[in-house]
Order: C-alpha cells, then sequence, then structure tokens
C-alpha cells in the first residue's frame, strides 16, 4: 500500500514539475484554431448570421497588395453585409484551410475557395492572418490570390 503512495507522490511530482509545463501543448492554440475553422465551417454553409458569433463587433478587414493595404470592412454589421451579398452572387462557393499555423494571437493559413462561374470550376488561394483576441476574430489580412 505504501509503495502505491510513493508511486502516485512520484506521478503527481512528476506531473507538476516546471519541465512538464514546458512540455505541455499550449491550450489556447486549439482554441485559436477552432475559432478560424468553427468561422469556416459557417463559410461553408452561407450562414452570415453565425460567422457573427466569430468576430468582434468591430472586425476589421485589410487586404493587402505590394506596398498597399485598405480597410475592407471595419465592423460586423460592415461585414455581414459583405457576405450576405457575396454568397448571393456565389451560391456554390465553399472553402478550406491549408497549412495552418500559430503565433501567439495570429492563425495564419491559405484559404481556398472554390466556386461555379459561368459553368466552370474557379478556384484561387489566398494566404489570410486571423487576429484572435478573447476568442473572436478582431483583424484578418487577406494577401493577394493567387
Amino acid at each position: 500500500m505504501l509503495r502505491v503512495f510513493f508511486i502516485l507522490l512520484f506521478s503527481f511530482v512528476v506531473a507538476c514539475s516546471p519541465d512538464a509545463e514546458r512540455n505541455a501543448p499550449e491550450p489556447a492554440l486549439g482554441d485559436k484554431v477552432d475559432v478560424v475553422t468553427g468561422l469556416m465551417a459557417a463559410f461553408n454553409d452561407h450562414d452570415a448570421d453565425k460567422m457573427r458569433e466569430y468576430w468582434h463587433s468591430d472586425v476589421t478587414w485589410i487586404e493587402l497588395s505590394g506596398e498597399q493595404s485598405s480597410v475592407v470592412t471595419s465592423s460586423a454589421s460592415q461585414l455581414y453585409g459583405e457576405l450576405v451579398t457575396y454568397f448571393e452572387a456565389y451560391p456554390s462557393v465553399e472553402a478550406t484551410l491549408e497549412n495552418i499555423s500559430v503565433n501567439g494571437n495570429f492563425v495564419t493559413a491559405t484559404e481556398r475557395p472554390v466556386w461555379e462561374e459561368g459553368g466552370e470550376r474557379q478556384s484561387q488561394a489566398s494566404i489570410v492572418v486571423y487576429e484572435i483576441i478573447d476568442g473572436k476574430v478582431k483583424r484578418f489580412w487577406y494577401f493577394p490570390p493567387q
């Protein structure tokens, strides 16, 4: 019985050691990826109302091109309107996220939308960087599509 106690005590001490904490995965990383993948799932459902749950009220969408950047939207209501219009114009659009990585509050991915236009399948890819603050997208930057 005493042997079992010492084994349990040893396991507890090892689990609580600084090395164990350093080697443990950061729980926030998964949460940040979950925000982005949840947002993408709502996008693929063309559910702009559900997408709103993943944004801050003052979410900002920024497009980058060469040395220029421009703000496309700067509020949840403006982004909502843009997406409703987009889904009406592209009723077949769906997208995937590839090469997802996390660095602090930033989630980076390659976004690849696919849609039908004029009876032909179209596709492009853009690098996107999401800034996640308090479990919601605060800002996101799109690089030029390729």
